[in-house]
């Protein structure tokens, strides 16, 4: 079953970290290549309120759909 390039589901969607450990953005990288987030949402994680984790765990969502 393939899935369209829009969002997913709100309840798929939750506002844990995405990070797995092997971060990039020490190398200078903007865009984590391991959880896809940007420098800013890495560092600025601890203050997001869940709403805000939520958007940005949908935005890597989509972007790894439309990867595949």
């Amino acid at each position: 079953m393939s899935r369209s390039h829009s969002l997913l589901p709100s309840s798929e969607i939750t506002s844990d970290s995405p990070c797995s450990g092997h971060c990039t953005t020490v190398l200078g990288d903007d865009v984590c290549r391991s959880c896809h987030r940007t420098f800013e949402e890495i560092t600025r994680w601890v203050q997001m309120n869940d709403a805000e984790r939520c958007a940005v765990n949908q935005r890597i969502a989509t972007l790894k759909l439309k990867r595949h």
